[in-house]
C-alpha cells in the first residue's frame, strides 16, 4: 500500500495549485485525474470558447461596420476557429502533467475510489493518505429522459467540425446562450429550448432580457417555460419532444446539445464509504474548506458546496485548503465575485439581483436605462448597450450591478474594485477615467 501526505482528484487549476504548494513545503503529493490532465476550464470550457468567440466577435463586428469603413465580404471559417482554439490546448495535458511531475508529483490515471476514510483504490492497488483533496469539477446534468444518449454535450461543441444546418440547445443558461449565438453566426437555425421564464437564469433579469432580444434578431428562436421530455433518432436526424401549458410539441434538428447545467462530478468517487456528506452543490464543507464529517478530507473548486463555479474562486479556494493542510487555520472569506456569459453583447453582474434584493428585505435603490444611443455603442454600431445598478438606500453602498453590452466583462470589475474597497456609486461616478473608454461610461451611469 502506497502512503502520501496529501492525495488530489482532479488536475484543474484547484488541484494543481494545492499539490504544487503542499509539494513546495515538503509535503509527499499524488494526484489523480480520470480524463486529459488540466481540467475543464483551460481544455473544454473559458479558455478554448473565448478562442472560438475571437473569431466570432471580429466577424460580428466586421459585419457592423460594414459600409462604415469596412467593404467586402467577410467569412466565418468555423473550422479554422475550432483549430484556432485547438492549437491552444492541444499541449495543455502533457504540460500539465510534466510540470507536475518536475516538482516531484506522483501522477496518476484513473477512477480512484474509496474504500474507507483514508483509503481508496485504483485498479486493484490501494494508497492512503493523511489529506485528501477533491477537486473534480462538474460534469453535464443528466436529465433522465428517453433517448438522453443522442444528446451531445459542451464538451462535443469542441470538436464540431461541421456547422449544422439546424440545431437545438435544451438549456438557455451559459452554455446554451454562448454556444447558440456562436453558431447562429455561422449559419445554424439555432432554437433554445428553456425550462423557466428567463434566459441566463442566474443573471439579472433586466439584462438577461436585452441578450434575449439581442439572439431573436441574429433568428435564434427561443421557447421557454418548456421541458424536453424526449429525444428521437430518426434517418440520421433527431426529434426533441418537449412540452409546455398547451401541450406536447416536437421539433426537428440535425444535433441536440444537453446545455441544461453542471453538477458536481463526484458521483463515482463513493464518498458514502469515506462517510463524506454531499447534498446538490458538492461536499458540504465548513469554513475551512473542510468536509463537515471528515476534517481530513478537503473540498475546492466546483464540487465545494460553497462555491460557484467560477475559475477565480477555483484558485482562491485551492489556497485556503493548502494552508491548512499546512497548518495555517485559514477561513474563506471571498468577496463578491463578477461573472459573465460571454454572449454578444456580454452579460455580467456582480452581487444582488433586484429580486434577491427584495428577498433579503434591503431598502434598496435602482438605477437603470437602455443605453444603446451612447456614444460607445454607437460608434461600433452595436445594438444593445443596458444597465441596471442596485445601491442601499441608506449608505449608497453598492448592492449589486448588472451590464449587458459589449465590453460588459470588463466594466463589471470596476465594480468588483469598488464593491471590495466599500466605495459608494456615488464615489465611483466621482472617479476620472480615460475618455472615451467604455469605463468612462460609469460617470454617466
Amino acid at each position: 500500500m502506497k502512503k502520501f501526505d496529501v492525495f488530489i482528484f482532479g488536475t484543474g487549476t484547484a488541484g494543481k495549485l494545492v499539490a504544487n504548494t503542499c509539494k513546495d513545503a515538503g509535503k509527499s503529493v499524488a494526484i489523480i485525474d480520470n480524463r486529459e490532465y488540466g481540467g475543464t476550464c483551460s481544455q473544454r470550457g473559458c479558455d478554448p470558447k473565448k478562442l472560438i468567440l475571437s473569431s466570432v466577435e471580429a466577424f460580428d463586428h466586421a459585419q457592423n461596420m460594414k459600409n462604415d469603413g469596412i467593404s467586402g465580404s467577410v467569412e466565418l471559417d468555423w473550422r479554422a476557429a475550432l483549430n484556432y482554439a485547438g492549437r491552444y490546448t492541444s499541449d495543455i495535458p502533457d504540460n500539465t502533467e510534466n510540470n507536475l511531475k518536475s516538482n516531484g508529483i506522483t501522477c496518476l490515471h484513473g477512477e480512484a475510489t474509496f474504500l474507507d476514510s483514508n483509503t481508496v483504490l485504483l485498479e486493484g492497488e490501494k494508497y492512503q493518505a493523511s489529506h485528501f483533496v477533491i477537486a473534480t469539477g462538474m460534469q453535464t446534468l443528466s436529465l433522465g429522459i428517453p433517448g438522453e444518449e443522442f444528446m451531445l454535450t459542451s464538451d462535443d461543441f469542441f470538436t464540431l467540425k461541421d456547422v449544422p444546418e439546424k440545431v437545438v440547445f435544451v438549456g438557455a443558461g451559459y452554455i446554451g446562450m454562448e454556444f447558440g449565438q456562436m453558431l447562429a453566426r455561422a449559419g445554424s437555425k439555432v432554437t433554445l429550448i428553456e425550462k423557466g421564464d428567463q434566459v441566463l437564469g442566474p443573471f439579472e433579469e433586466f439584462t438577461a432580457n436585452f441578450i434575449e432580444k439581442a439572439s431573436k434578431e441574429l433568428g435564434i428562436q427561443i421557447i421557454k417555460n418548456a421541458q424536453a421530455s424526449s429525444v428521437e433518432e430518426k434517418e440520421g436526424r433527431f426529434i426533441v419532444n418537449y412540452s409546455k401549458e398547451d401541450g406536447m410539441h416536437q421539433i426537428t434538428t440535425d444535433c441536440v446539445f444537453n446545455t441544461a447545467g453542471r453538477v458536481p462530478s463526484i458521483e463515482a468517487l463513493n464518498l458514502e464509504k469515506a462517510s463524506v456528506l454531499t447534498d446538490k452543490r458538492g461536499v458540504v464543507v465548513n469554513e475551512y474548506l473542510q468536509s463537515t464529517t471528515q476534517p481530513h478530507i478537503y473540498a475546492c473548486g466546483d464540487v465545494s458546496s460553497k462555491n460557484l463555479p467560477l475559475t477565480p474562486l477555483s484558485g482562491i479556494e485551492a489556497s485556503i485548503v493548502a494552508k491548512n493542510i499546512l497548518g495555517e487555520k485559514t477561513k474563506l472569506d471571498i468577496p463578491a465575485i463578477p461573472s459573465t456569459a460571454f454572449t454578444i453583447p456580454q452579460c455580467s453582474g456582480i452581487g444582488l439581483t433586484e429580486a434577491q434584493a427584495k428577498e433579503l428585505h434591503k431598502e434598496f435603490e435602482i438605477i437603470e436605462k437602455d443605453a444603446s444611443e451612447w456614444f460607445n455603442n454607437q460608434r461600433i454600431n452595436a445594438s444593445f448597450y443596458a444597465y441596471k445598478i442596485i445601491t442601499d438606500k441608506k449608505t449608497g453602498l453598492i448592492l449589486g450591478a448588472h451590464i449587458a453590452g459589449p465590453e460588459a466583462s470588463e466594466q463589471i470589475n470596476m465594480f468588483a474594485i469598488a464593491m471590495k474597497a466599500g466605495m459608494t456609486f456615488k464615489e465611483l461616478r466621482k472617479t476620472i477615467f480615460n475618455y472615451p473608454s467604455w469605463g468612462n461610461d460609469l460617470r454617466s451611469m
